[in-house]
């Protein structure tokens, strides 16, 4: 008995298929992810945004100030403890300050991004609405003036004998590619991939703000930690120590609230840090 295999040619149509098909997706999880982008940046430029990042910017403005704050302090009170110990504390709450004015603006925004997603995407689509209605109407009457210079009816213009009558050959049928690309985006729509990347933004720029200011925090600690050691040399006294029990507070009351505001990101936008994915 002689066993046939299948032909070359069909397994060469079948590869090249599926390469069509694998192009045709990339595709599309490319031109996806730039409208996403793109989406998500005029929401993020939207009047809506524009107050919340204003006070994040004066957040971060804060930092820097406490930054050439501190270049001051370190030489100005470099051999008292008890003055250092008041000025860090001042410092503690000046950057917890800052850390709750971006954590309101942020959390704003978060709360703001599904309502200011749907606005822009509504005006998008009113937009290609009408650029689809214009080019109709610009493509009609560009037909009909041919028509009227061949001296044809212009309601039959674009139109071949017998066209109304004509079946549906196998290239108005959905390629393969096309019905790959449309199942690969069923599960998400338009509107949950840009709510999921705007949320994802606000979150990793929370995340960075809140990594600043730990980068600071340490800085600012190790000052302490000298000036506690020279309190101890020189045996402070119960204001000296008033005053370090006070800083401790401070620090301790900043890193609460740092703790707090990066679990609201973590449950807000799950995302952050990671790489989009349109696909999902």
């Amino acid at each position: 008995m002689r066993i046939q295999t299948a032909a070359p040619g069909a397994a060469t149509a079948d590869y090249a298929r599926e390469l069509r098909a694998r192009a045709a997706l990339k595709q599309a999880e490319e031109a996806r992810r730039s409208e996403v982008s793109a989406d998500a940046a005029k929401v993020r430029s939207s009047p809506r945004f524009k107050a919340s990042e204003s006070r994040k910017g004066q957040a971060r403005a804060k930092l820097q100030q406490v930054r050439e704050w501190l270049k001051i302090v370190r030489k100005l009170y470099a051999e008292n403890p008890k003055a250092m110990a008041k000025a860090l504390a001042q410092a503690f709450k000046e950057l917890k300050a800052a850390v709750q004015a971006f954590k309101d603006a942020g959390g704003q925004e978060m709360g703001a991004s599904g309502d200011a997603v749907g606005a822009v995407l509504t005006a998008s689509a009113k937009d290609k609405a009408e650029a689809v209605k214009d080019d109709k109407a610009a493509a009609a009457d560009a037909g009909n003036d041919e028509a009227v210079a061949r001296g044809d009816d212009p309601g039959e213009a674009g139109r071949s004998p017998g066209e109304e009558d004509a079946a549906p050959d196998a290239a108005s049928e959905p390629a393969p590619e096309a019905e790959a690309v449309r199942a690969a985006f069923e599960g998400r729509s338009l509107y949950d991939a840009v709510v999921g990347e705007v949320r994802r933004q606000l979150g990793e720029e929370g995340l960075e703000f809140l990594k600043e200011v730990r980068e600071m925090v340490r800085d600012i600690s190790k000052l302490l930690e000298t000036a506690r050691g020279q309190a101890a040399i020189r045996r402070a006294d119960k204001e000296t120590e008033k005053a370090f029990e006070e800083t401790g507070e401070a620090l301790k009351e900043l890193h609460d609230l740092m703790d707090e505001m990066e679990g609201e990101i973590r449950q807000d936008a799950p995302t952050a840090g990671m790489r989009l994915s349109i696909a999902a």
